[in-house]
């Protein structure tokens, strides 16, 4: 998810998130996982104050020429039971 720069700090991409987290959960989801660039510092903390945690690193790996590493982070959505990750 990306929000425009000028957009940043309004609350725009927490309200975004929680409309995909309501629209997944209605359809059943129990949980959502997503992949930060680990040279993403700011993303990475936007989503850990959303409550994601951590459950594995992976690469490096190139994209566009250049080295990656990723954080690959999960959250249980409300109420939902989810073997093997979040504990």
């Amino acid at each position: 998810m990306i929000v425009d720069a000028a957009q940043r700090g309004r609350g725009v991409g927490r309200s975004i998130y929680s409309t995909v987290e309501s629209w997944a959960a209605a359809r059943g989801a129990t949980e959502i996982r997503l992949a930060v660039l680990e040279a993403n510092e700011a993303a990475e903390r936007f989503w850990r104050s959303l409550g994601f945690i951590e459950y594995r690193r992976v690469g490096p790996d190139t994209f566009k020429m250049r080295s990656h590493r990723r954080i690959e982070l999960s959250r249980r959505l409300s109420g939902a039971t989810v073997e093997g990750s979040n504990k």
